[in-house]
Parts: C-alpha cells; sequence; structure tokens
C-alpha cells in the first residue's frame, strides 16, 4: 500500500512511510496480535552477536559494491543528486538525515516487522521472504534497477543480522554506514 500511495516531494513520502511502515504495524501489533514493541526488534539485543553480525555484514556490503561498481555498470547508472555531489553540507544533511531516517523505516518494516514475524513460523526462511516481498514492492513501485541494488543487498544482510540478534539497531546502524561509505565513493570517483 505504501508504495501504491501517491507521494509527490520527500515530505508527502515521509508521512506516507511513516503511516504505512510505522504507525500501521505497530497498531496492527498492539491491537490485533497483542505484542510488545520489543517483538519488532526495538531493543538491543545481544550486543556482542549484534557488533559480530553487524561487522560481518558491512564487510560482505562492502565488498558487494565493490563488485558491482568495478564489474558492472553501477557505476555510470547509480544516480546521486549534483547538489550532494557538490555540497559537502548537503550531502551530510541528506545522509545523516535523510537516508537515516528511510533506513530506519525499512529497517522497522521491513526486518523489524516482516522479517521478525515470520521468523517465529518459518525460522530463517524469512530472511528470503522479506527480501522477495521487498524485491517485488520495488518493481511494482518501479523503482530504477540500479538504484534499487544497494538496498536489496542491504535487505538480506540486514535480515540476516535482525535474524541472529532479534534487534534492528544494529542492521539499522550497518545499513547507514553501508549507504554514507557507498555514496562517498561514488562521489569520490566522480570528481
Amino acid at each position: 500500500l505504501s508504495s501504491l500511495f501517491p507521494a509527490n516531494n520527500f515530505a508527502q513520502i515521509i508521512t506516507r512511510n511513516i503511516f504505512f511502515l510505522v504507525l500501521g504495524p505497530i497498531l496492527y501489533y498492539k491491537l490485533v496480535l497483542r505484542k510488545k514493541n520489543s517483538d519488532f526488534g526495538l531493543k538491543l539485543g545481544n550486543f556482542k552477536t549484534g557488533v559480530f553480525w553487524g561487522l560481518a555484514m558491512l564487510l560482505v556490503n562492502f565488498l558487494f559494491f565493490f563488485l558491482l561498481y568495478t564489474f558492472t555498470d553501477f557505476k555510470y547508472n547509480y544516480n546521486l543528486s549534483p547538489s550532494i555531489i557538490q555540497n559537502f553540507k548537503i550531502f551530510l544533511f541528506y545522509e545523516i538525515i535523510l537516508i537515516n531516517i528511510v533506513i530506519f523505516f525499512q529497517e522497522f518494516f521491513w526486518r523489524g516487522f516482516v522479517l521478525l514475524y515470520f521468523s517465529k513460523k518459518i525460522g530463517y526462511l524469512a530472511i528470503f521472504l522479506q527480501f522477495i516481498i521487498y524485491t517485488l514492492v520495488l518493481i511494482l513501485g518501479k523503482s530504477s534497477f540500479w538504484q534499487a541494488i544497494p538496498m536489496l543487498v542491504i535487505s538480506l544482510t540486514s535480515g540476516i543480522i535482525v535474524y541472529k540478534n532479534k534487534s534492528i539497531f544494529y542492521s539499522w546502524i550497518t545499513a547507514v554506514f553501508s549507504i554514507l561509505i557507498l555514496d562517498s565513493f561514488i562521489i569520490y570517483h566522480l570528481r
């Protein structure tokens, strides 16, 4: 529903995502399933496990991004706004505020709501289920293939982190760092 609901600017996208990816699942969990917020992965979980899997998946993300950049047309088709490329303050605002918010919504819904719910029923296969559903949503939303690839990789690696630790905190931090480093790498090579 979130991808089908019209939104014309970033403020509308944020509002739409708050409603569909955060408030909707919270109301469903609280009113229908009678579950706690910690069931969404809104907890720190085991620190050592979270850090271990977060760092391991961060390295997997970097390796995949490097291979993607080196052996495909990704570098020619992954687009960043010229204002982000040319202005460091705008880049920081974009990465630390906007990307952070978007990734939190993604982690909360896809890993916290979908993966953790289904992991109780189908175990580790929930990692692939949330990935497949997320991929279908991106396809139906007509997302650019090259723009979607990093988030698809992150969907799988974040799924592993959350499955291992039952917390979205470590996957959220890993995803933010992954996109920050990827975008920095792209900008560095554009100059």
